[in-house]
């Protein structure tokens, strides 16, 4: 009986996929369905899980198109880590960057912008797997879509990642260059900032949640700094 209801419940998403009234109409009606009635719980579960992994799916593209500007990115300042113009360099240094790759600064982004990517494919097989598809591209769908609280958590995470990248670490390398032993500070202090700002940000305002965020990401910043600085000699950015 139940397996009959979570059909019934599978069927009714279908039948809204494709239509101009919103997916939320036909499970609201789905609601009356006496069959489904006696099961509230396990369809609205199907429901929830639809409308995940339609938000999986669409974050996965973003994911992929960002971190394939990343890997951009990273390709060409191991090849120019200098940012010179591509005829200035020499063959000497395209000799030189190959012969000492673990030395690059790009090494760092490179393997995680390598990372992301792989994380996007898989969220994107998943999504597709689970029956997830992009067709509420309309304008009634978009802004329930805009209101969603998944999507505006994506766009604040996106917003600090951005922030963090090219504006904090640039901003700490240049004013925060003032340790000469510890030549890491600038990126300690980047990401400590960073990760402080995304606790705040999903987290609670009281005094005790603060010192604990705090204390976090001192401790997580130190621990990423001397185990990539240190430990494995990459260059910081």
């Amino acid at each position: 009986m139940i397996q009959g209801a979570l059909l019934r419940a599978d069927a009714y998403i279908n039948r809204s996929r494709g239509q101009s009234t919103p997916a939320i109409g036909f499970l609201e009606a789905a609601r009356h369905d006496s069959c489904l009635a006696e099961y509230p719980d396990e369809w609205w579960y199907i429901v929830q899980k639809s409308i995940l992994r339609r938000a999986d799916l669409l974050f996965s593209v973003f994911l992929a198109l960002g971190s394939l500007f990343l890997l951009f990115e990273s390709i060409k300042l191991f090849l120019n880590p200098f940012r010179r113009k591509w005829e200035a360099v020499p063959a000497e240094g395209f000799k030189e960057t190959f012969t000492f790759w673990y030395k690059s600064p790009a090494i760092l982004p490179l393997l995680v912008s390598l990372l992301l990517l792989v994380c996007a494919l898989s969220l994107f097989h998943v999504a597709r797997k689970s029956g997830a598809r992009i067709d509420f591209l309309k304008k009634d769908m978009i802004m329930a879509f805009l209101r969603n609280a998944e999507f505006r958590a994506f766009v604040i995470t996106a917003l600090l990642l951005c922030v963090y990248a090219f504006a904090l670490i640039p901003l700490c390398r240049n004013y925060l260059n003032i340790l000469r032993g510890f030549r890491g500070f600038p990126f300690f202090v980047a990401t400590l900032v960073y990760l402080l700002a995304m606790m705040l940000t999903f987290g609670d305002r009281k005094p005790s949640y603060v010192f604990k965020s705090f204390t976090i990401s001192i401790l997580t910043s130190g621990v990423i700094t001397y185990a990539f600085g240190t430990l494995a000699k990459i260059p910081l950015p």
